[in-house]
């Protein structure tokens, strides 16, 4: 009986160890080789737009997140961060709840306690029996072990946010998306390390960060797609580039086996970072080269 029971409990450990990511990201140099550009890349950075949910899961929940990273141990997990009416961080792309909850209304103007008793909607709309996650839940799952952009929401608090992410850990785990220069300076002056991601519409808009007071240190470049001289004026500042395949129109509406193609040129011509809502199929266009 003795066997048996220690049979079990080794088998439980290995199972936990298993489904648990590996420690990567816990330091400055393990992010910074990942994220910094890199003219010899082989294939895309893929980032799992809101977590990267397939038609039967939730956008920005930890079971989507985990799936995700059970089939690319090195996506990027994008969610999205929005504050409650009694100050709490959870995970929801809109503040208005409908579409991905079971529940109605703004969610800056309801509690934590009311908003914990929805469930989540998967993206066909059917209800489901998870909840609206906890930013410090996923905080506590993801540090060390995923790599996160964090999409805070222009409406929230980001000290609060910081704050969050460093009492859990997570500083070396995590790209933080600004929406504003003026974001990107105040955020930068109290952690000078820390990696930000910043809209660019034009080529040379570094130069403009940096005549704002803003390092090009620790920064990535959030752009639609874009031809080969924008990329190459892009990486002449040592900034690494995101390219966005989702939305209306995008390559992610089209099969993808009609658009195969057009993701491979996407990184052929300059782009570092894919963020799509296929993360899965995308990658997998990739990991054999």
């Amino acid at each position: 009986m003795k066997k048996l029971i220690l049979a079990g409990a080794f088998l439980l450990i290995g199972v936990s160890l298993v489904a648990q990511p590996a420690s990567k990201y816990t330091t400055a140099k393990a992010l910074e080789q990942v994220l910094a550009y890199r003219s010899d890349r082989k294939f895309p950075l893929i980032l799992a737009h809101r977590g990267g949910p397939e038609m039967t899961e939730t956008e920005n929940s930890l079971e989507t997140f985990r799936h995700t990273v059970q089939q690319i141990p090195d996506a990027i997990i994008e969610m999205d961060v929005r504050m409650t009416a009694d100050s709490v961080l959870v995970l929801l792309h809109d503040d208005e709840i409908e579409r991905t909850t079971t529940g109605k209304g703004l969610l800056k103007g309801q509690t934590w306690a009311e908003l914990k008793a929805v469930f989540l909607r998967d993206l066909q709309g059917h209800p489901t029996r998870q909840r609206i996650p906890l930013f410090d839940d996923v905080l506590r799952w993801g540090a060390g072990k995923v790599l996160m952009a964090i999409d805070a929401k222009p409406e929230v608090d980001l000290r609060k946010v910081m704050k969050a992410i460093v009492d859990r850990g997570a500083l070396h785990s995590v790209f933080v998306i600004c929406y504003s220069t003026a974001d990107a300076v105040k955020l930068r002056t109290e952690y000078p390390d820390v990696w930000i991601a910043l809209g660019f519409n034009t080529a040379d808009h570094g130069e403009t960060l940096q005549k704002a007071g803003l390092s090009l240190h620790h920064l990535i470049a959030l752009a639609a797609r874009q031809g080969s001289d924008f990329y190459r004026r892009v990486h002449q500042d040592g900034i690494a580039c995101t390219a966005g395949t989702y939305g209306p129109d995008n390559l992610d509406e089209k099969p993808i086996s009609e658009v195969d193609d057009d993701y491979r040129k996407i990184f052929q011509t300059g782009a570092d970072i894919l963020t799509t809502d296929r993360p899965v199929a995308v990658w997998r266009l990739f990991k054999d080269l």
